[in-house]
C-alpha cells in the first residue's frame, strides 16, 4: 500500500542523479556550517571556553544518509526504515560553572539529542543542577515505528474470481467478465505508528534530611494501523484504525532521613490514560459501486472459496436476474453488471449485501491513582530492612461508545450503537523484605509479597435499525434492495459487529501471596552459595464473583532456587542458578505447571588486554493436565515450552592500534500443544471454482487422523513452533595513526526453524531467514575538534528453502484420500510445497547500500 494515510517516506533505490544531488548537497552543507572559524582555529585544540563564570563546551555532528533499497521496500522500512536526506546527527553541549564563582540558579547545565531531520528514533536530553538546591532532568524521545510483514495475519490465498453470472452454478461462459477478488498485500495488523515520549523530574534539596520530588511523564502513541473486523455487515472486513492513545503521568513525592542509613518515602502517583483511536472501513476493500456511483464494499476477504455468491443477496427482490433452483439444477444468477465507465468498478446488484460505511469510535479514560509508603534501614546493625504500601482505588470510563453501519445486510439499511461503561480497580498491595547478617559467613532473608486486585464494571448497550420493507410478493424488485426509496422500518435492537445489548455486569479479581525464605553461606572468599525457597498462592475470581456463576481458580507454587557465586581465580568469574518449581494448577493451557530454569554466566580475563565471557540460559515449562478437570476436546493438553540460549564473546585489544570483539550465540525457542483443527479444504466445481487443499494428518495406518470428539477437525496433533537461531559478530578496529580510525565488521542472524502447518498454503517465512550487515566505518581527525566520519552498511534480509503442510486433501471425513501436498494429483493447486517461500504474499526479501556521511565538530 503506497498511497493514502499509510504514504512512507519513499523507499525505492535512488537513480544515480538523486545520489549525486543528495551527496552534493550534504557536503555543502557540512562545508557551510563549518565557516571559517574551524579553519582558524586549526593550530588550536578545542577547549572548554569560559562564558560568564562557565566553562561550557559544545559539539556537532551533522551529516546524511545516501540509501539505496533494492527488494521489499515494506521489508525494509520494518527493519531499518532509514532513508536519504540530511540529518543532526548529534549534539552536545555542557556548562560548569568555574570553581571560586556563584550563580544564583544554576551550577551545571547538559544538553544533548541526535537523530532529528528524519531518522526513525531521535531524542533529546537535557540536565541541569544547583549544588543542594535542586536537581533537574528532562527526555525527549520520539520513536517511528513502521510494521508491515504481510505474511502475519494474511489470508495467503490465491486471487480468485467472482463472475459477473453464473448460468447453473457455472460461469456463464468462457472469457466472461469476472472480479478479481485479490487478496490483501499487506498485513492485516500493519501499523505506521510514532511514540512521542516526555520524561521529567526535579528534586529538591537532594542532600538534606527532608527531600521533595516531582515528576512528569507524557507518552502519546498514535498513527493508521489495520484491523481485522469480524463480522462487519454480512461478513468480515478490514478496518482502518487510527489510534491516538496517550497517557499524563504525575509524580509527588517526599523522602525524609530520620537517622543515619534510614529513609521514608511517601509517594503520590495518579496516571491518566485516554483512548481516543476509531475504525472505519480500509478504502482498498471498495471494489464494487452501486447503479448512482457510490463505492461498495463487499467484505469477506478472508473467504477460502466463493467468497461472493447468490448467498449474499436477497433473491426474491433480484427479479429477472435470479432465477431459482428447479430439481438437482443449481440457480442461475446475476450479481455484477459491467461499469458505466470503462476501467470502472462493477456495479453489484441493489439486492445484494454490501457496505458504504462504517464507523466506530471507543473513547476511554482511566484515572488511576496510587499512595505509596515505603521504608528502607540499613540503621541496625547486620539487618537489612525495606518495603512498600501501595493502595490504589482507579475508575474506568466509556462515556460515549458509537458504532455505525450504512448499506445492505438482509433488510438491514442502518444500524446504530450506542453505549457506556465503567470499572473500577481496586489494589491493596504488600511487599516486606529483611535480611540478617547472621555471622561472617551466613546471612539469612525473607521477602514476602501481597497483593490483592477487584475489578467490577459493566456495560450497557442500546442499538437501533432501520430495514427496508419484507417483500409481500416474490419477484417484486422494489423491496430489499438498497436503492429502496421509500419508508424504512424500525427493527429490533442489535449490533451489527456482535456485540450484546443490555446491561452486562462483569467481575474479575486475584489475589497473590509470595514468600522467599534464602539461606546465604559464604564458603570461603572465592565461594558463596545460595538457597532459596519459594511459596506462592494465588487465587483468581471472574464472572459475578458469587453464586453458579462464579470461576473461581486456586493455583499453589512450590519452588526452590540453588544459586552459586565462584571466583576460581583472581581473573575468573562463575555465576549460576538453578530454579526447579511446581503448581497444582494454571490459569490458562498455556500456563506452567512445572518450570526448570538453569543459568550460568561466566567471565575470564587471562590478560589485562583480553576478556572472554560466556553464558548459558534454559528456561523449560510443562503443562500436562486438563487444569479444569474437564477433558479437552483436543485430548491431553501435553504443553511443552522452552527457551535455550548459549553465548560466547572475546574482545582482545592488546594495544592503541588494534582491537577485535568477537560475539556467537545460539538459541532456541520451542513450543508445542496438543490441538484439532481445521483445514479449509475445498472441493470446487469444475469450471467455475478451484479446488483448495487443506492440511491433512494420517494416523500409524495411514487412515485420516480426526479427532475423535468433532469428526469434521483433524487431530489431536502435536501443534508446535521451533525457532532455532544463530547469530554471529565480529568486529576490527584499526588506528593505524592518531588521526585516522577505522572499523569494519559483520553481522547476522539465521533461522532455520519449522512448525506444524494447519493451513495447506501457509510457508515458514522468518522460521527460515538470515538477516545480515557488514559495515566498515572511517573516521579522519582533520585537527582537534574536527572529525571528518564515512560510514557504510549493508542490510541483507532473505527467505527460503522448502515448507509447508506434508499432506494434503480436499475434504475432511474418514474416507477422504489423503496425498502428499506436492503430488500430481493436486496439480495447480496451491500448496506449501509447490509456492515459492514468500507463500502467496508479495516477497519480502530485501537488500540496501546506506552510506551515511558526516562531520564531528567541537567548539
Amino acid at each position: 500500500m503506497k498511497i493514502g494515510w499509510f504514504s512512507r517516506l519513499p523507499n525505492q533505490g535512488s537513480t544515480r542523479a538523486t545520489v549525486r544531488h543528495i551527496s552534493g548537497g550534504i557536503a555543502v552543507a557540512l562545508l557551510l556550517t563549518m565557516g571559517g572559524r574551524a579553519f582558524a582555529q586549526a593550530d588550536q585544540a578545542p577547549g572548554l571556553a569560559a562564558q560568564n563564570g562557565y566553562a561550557v563546551h559544545n559539539t556537532v555532528d551533522l551529516g546524511g544518509h545516501i540509501a539505496g533499497i533494492t527488494g521489499s521496500g515494506d521489508m525494509y522500512d520494518t527493519l531499518v526504515n532509514i532513508h536519504s536526506g540530511p540529518r543532526v546527527l548529534g549534539q552536545t553541549y555542557t556548562m560548569h560553572a568555574l570553581p571560586g564563582t556563584k550563580h544564583p540558579l544554576l551550577d551545571d547545565l547538559t544538553l544533548f539529542s541526535g537523530g532529528f531531520g528524519g531518522d526513525p528514533n531521535n531524542y533529546a536530553k537535557m540536565d541541569a543542577s544547583k549544588g543542594k538546591l535542586y536537581e533537574f532532568a528532562g527526555l525527549f524521545r520520539r520513536d517511528r515505528q513502521y510494521f508491515d510483514y504481510n505474511l502475519l495475519g494474511s489470508v495467503n490465498l490465491p486471487t480468485m474470481q467472482v463472475p459477473y453470472t453464473q448460468v447453473t452454478g457455472v460461469a456463464a461462459a468462457a472469457g466472461a467478465p469476472s472480479l478479481a477478488w485479490k487478496q490483501p498485500t499487506d498485513s492485516q495488523v500493519m501499523f505506521n505508528t510514532v511514540r512521542r515520549m516526555t520524561d521529567t523530574s526535579l528534586t529538591i534539596l537532594p542532600l538534606s534530611k527532608i527531600t521533595f520530588r516531582v515528576g512528569y511523564v507524557q507518552s502519546i502513541f498514535q498513527g493508521p494501523t489495520l484491523s481485522p473486523g469480524r463480522s462487519i455487515g454480512k461478513y468480515d472486513n478490514i478496518l482502518d484504525e487510527y489510534v491516538r492513545n496517550s497517557t499524563d503521568d504525575f509524580l509527588g513525592a517526599a523522602d525524609w532521613k530520620p537517622v543515619a542509613h534510614t529513609k521514608i518515602t511517601y509517594e503520590e502517583q495518579i496516571d491518566h490514560y485516554k483512548a481516543d483511536s476509531y475504525f472505519t472501513l480500509d478504502p482498498s476493500t471498495f471494489i464494487a459501486q452501486e447503479a448512482n456511483g457510490t463505492p461498495v464494499s463487499l467484505g469477506d476477504y478472508d473467504a477460502t472459496s466463493n467468497p461472493y455468491t447468490s448467498a449474499a443477496c436477497n433473491t426474491g427482490s433480484m427479479g429477472s436476474a435470479y432465477t431459482p433452483a428447479a430439481g438437482t439444477t443449481p440457480a442461475s444468477y446475476t450479481i455484477f453488471s459491467a461499469p458505466n465507465t470503462p476501467g470502472g468498478l462493477p456495479i453489484v446488484n441493489p439486492a445484494c449485501d454490501v457496505v458504504t460505511s462504517y464507523l466506530r469510535t471507543q473513547p476511554t479514560r482511566i484515572l488511576y491513582p496510587t499512595e505509596i509508603l515505603r521504608l528502607q534501614s540499613t540503621s541496625i546493625k547486620d539487618i537489612a530492612l525495606n518495603g512498600d504500601f501501595r493502595y490504589s482505588v482507579s475508575k474506568s470510563k466509556l462515556p460515549n461508545y458509537y458504532e455505525n453501519f450504512n448499506g445492505l445486510d438482509g433488510t438491514i439499511r442502518s444500524e446504530t450503537t450506542t453505549g457506556f461503561a465503567i470499572a473500577q480497580r481496586r489494589v491493596v498491595a504488600l511487599d516486606y523484605g529483611m535480611t540478617w547478617q547472621a555471622s561472617k559467613k551466613i546471612s539469612l532473608a525473607d521477602q514476602m509479597g501481597y497483593s490483592n486486585v477487584h475489578q467490577p464494571g459493566n456495560t450497557t448497550l442500546a442499538g437501533s435499525t432501520l430495514n427496508t420493507p419484507t417483500t409481500a410478493v416474490t419477484g417484486n424488485n422494489g423491496y430489499e434492495t438498497i436503492n429502496y426509496a421509500g419508508a424504512l422500518t424500525t427493527g429490533a435492537a442489535l449490533s451489527i459487529s456482535g456485540n450484546t445489548i443490555g446491561l452486562i455486569y462483569a467481575y474479575f479479581g486475584q489475589r497473590w501471596l509470595t514468600n522467599n525464605a534464602s539461606v546465604s553461606w559464604d564458603a570461603s572468599s572465592r565461594a558463596t552459595i545460595s538457597l532459596t525457597y519459594r511459596y506462592q498462592a494465588h487465587t483468581v475470581i471472574q464472572t459475578s464473583g458469587t453464586g453458579p456463576l462464579e470461576n473461581l481458580i486456586g493455583i499453589d507454587e512450590d519452588a526452590g532456587i540453588l544459586n552459586l557465586a565462584l571466583r576460581p581465580t583472581a581473573h575468573w568469574d562463575i555465576n549460576g542458578s538453578a530454579e526447579v518449581s511446581y503448581s497444582d494448577n494454571a490459569f490458562t493451557p498455556l500456563g506452567a505447571r512445572q518450570l526448570q530454569h538453569y543459568r550460568v554466566h561466566t567471565m575470564y580475563r587471562p590478560k589485562p588486554w583480553a576478556t572472554v565471557s560466556g553464558a548459558f540460559n534454559d528456561l523449560e515449562r510443562h503443562n500436562n493436565t486438563n487444569n479444569t478437570g474437564t477433558a479437552s476436546v483436543d485430548g491431553p493438553l501435553d504443553h511443552v515450552d522452552y527457551s535455550r540460549m548459549v553465548g560466547l564473546g572475546l574482545v582482545l585489544a592488546p594495544n592503541e592500534y588494534y582491537a577485535f570483539d568477537f560475539n556467537y550465540s545460539y538459541s532456541d525457542v520451542y513450543t508445542s500443544t496438543n490441538i484439532c483443527y481445521l483445514s479449509g479444504a475445498f472441493t470446487g466445481t469444475p469450471g467455475s471454482t478451484p479446488s483448495l487443499p487443506g492440511a491433512a494428518s494420517t494416523t500409524s495406518t495411514g487412515a485420516p487422523n480426526l479427532c475423535p470428539s468433532l469428526l469434521t477437525d483433524w487431530g489431536p496433533v502435536k501443534d508446535f513452533m521451533d525457532a532455532p537461531t544463530q547469530y554471529t559478530s565480529m568486529a576490527l578496529a584499526w588506528t593505524p595513526v592518531k588521526t585516522v580510525h577505522t572499523d569494519i565488521g559483520y553481522r547476522i542472524s539465521a533461522v532455520s526453524g519449522n512448525q506444524f502447518f494447519n493451513d495447506a498454503q501457509e510457508v515458514n517465512g522468518s522460521l527460515q531467514s538470515a538477516y545480515q550487515s557488514p559495515f566498515v566505518n572511517l573516521a579522519w581527525t582533520v585537527h582537534p575538534g574536527l572529525i571528518w566520519r564515512v560510514e557504510y552498511n549493508f542490510y541483507g534480509y532473505g527467505e527460503g528453502g522448502t515448507s509447508g503442510a506434508p499432506f494434503c486433501s480436499l475434504a475432511t471425513s474418514a474416507t477422504t484420500a489423503v496425498v502428499p501436498c506436492n503430488s500430481s494429483t493436486l496439480a495447480g493447486l496451491p500448496t506449501g510445497l509447490n509456492e515459492p517461500s514468500s507463500g502467496l504474499t508479495a516477497p519480502r526479501n530485501f537488500h540496501a547500500n546506506n552510506v551515511t556521511l558526516s562531520m564531528h565538530y567541537e567548539f
